[in-house]
């Protein structure tokens, strides 16, 4: 009789480990994809005008605030600028893309948190979600003629 006992206990316990593990690994999938879904990148449809007119706006715009070009090409720009008040070396830099669509030029862009920049132990954060709002205040500006 205590055979019998033990042996359903052990079955019971199987039974019990193998339901609780099935349930982890549906999380994890669950989790996964939670945090692949990435908001969009603030940005602006711009029809009927050029790219270069465009970056011609945003350079002076960009230059009156005190930034400075760092990367320039076709369909991309970005500047930067020091952070004054920050305990370590840290500048800021902004991204704009270019992407053509069957309407016109997608503008998008994203905001970077650059510590300790130039050095070896730089790090960069995203910082966009933080200046959304100012971005696309920023960005509708270049949709006008």
């Amino acid at each position: 009789m205590k055979s019998v006992f033990t042996w359903l206990f052990n079955i019971t316990a199987l039974a019990l480990l193998a339901a609780c593990s099935n349930t982890p690994q549906k999380a994890a999938v669950d989790a996964k994809t939670v945090v692949n879904t990435q908001p969009a990148l603030p940005g602006v449809l711009i029809i009927g005008r050029s790219t270069k007119v465009v970056m011609e706006e945003i350079i002076r715009f960009r230059n009156s605030k005190g930034m400075k070009l760092r990367l320039r090409n076709a369909n991309q720009l970005e500047f930067t600028t020091p952070v004054s008040k920050a305990n370590i070396p840290t500048e800021a830099r902004i991204q704009y893309i270019f992407t053509q669509s069957t309407q016109g030029w997608l503008l998008t862009a994203q905001v970077f948190q650059i510590s300790h920049p130039g050095t070896k132990s730089e790090r960069s954060e995203n910082i966009t979600e933080h200046v959304r709002d100012k971005l696309n205040e920023e960005l509708s500006r270049y949709t006008r003629n």
